[in-house]
């Protein structure tokens, strides 16, 4: 079969808010479900690409950056020392001397779909909607978060920028001397 013209796809993601973010940590916090506490907060405070979770290793927190792979772009991750400090306190408490932090029973990394149904039975339990239960909407919250402080970072950049040149101007420029 051939496709004419262009595919429409809905591809619209929906926007987990701040305050839904929070209650999710809440409600595992609640719940007493601390691996999922700490996978969303990662997600959220990272922006990490769900597939390479199992590179959060404790070798990787230990030596306090994690190497990432995505949409072929290889980069250093960074983690909020207040974060690495949990997760490493996390695998002490379940055992975990090397390799991947977040693992099944068994030893194997965690997989994507039990990541992504965890959060979907927190998003139950914390009344946020599960369409917004996913890693994707985590790391856009990341996203959104971080832009808004870079927006904010250059407005004052140019607003320390623009004080400069105005003082400059003030003090040597030709029609100043009148």
């Amino acid at each position: 079969l051939q496709s004419v013209g262009a595919l429409e796809v809905d591809d619209v993601q929906p926007e987990l808010t701040r305050t839904e973010y929070l209650r999710l940590l809440t409600t595992a916090r609640a719940l007493d479900k601390e691996r999922l506490y700490l996978l969303v907060k990662l997600f959220g405070c990272t922006g990490l690409p769900l597939q390479e979770l199992p590179r959060v290793t404790v070798e990787a927190l230990t030596e306090g950056r994690i190497i990432v792979r995505s949409c072929g772009i290889v980069q250093l991750l960074h983690l909020p020392d207040f974060l690495r400090k949990e997760l490493l306190a996390y695998a002490r408490r379940e055992g975990t001397v090397s390799g991947p932090i977040f693992h099944t029973k068994s030893g194997k990394p965690l997989g994507r779909t039990a990541v992504t149904d965890s959060i979907k039975q927190l998003c139950r339990d914390a009344r946020v909607a599960e369409e917004k239960a996913n890693p994707r909407c985590l790391k856009h919250l990341w996203q959104t978060t971080r832009d808004g402080f870079r927006a904010q970072l250059d407005r004052m950049v140019e607003q320390a920028c623009d004080s400069l040149l105005e003082a400059e101007q003030l003090s040597i420029a030709w029609d100043s001397r009148e």
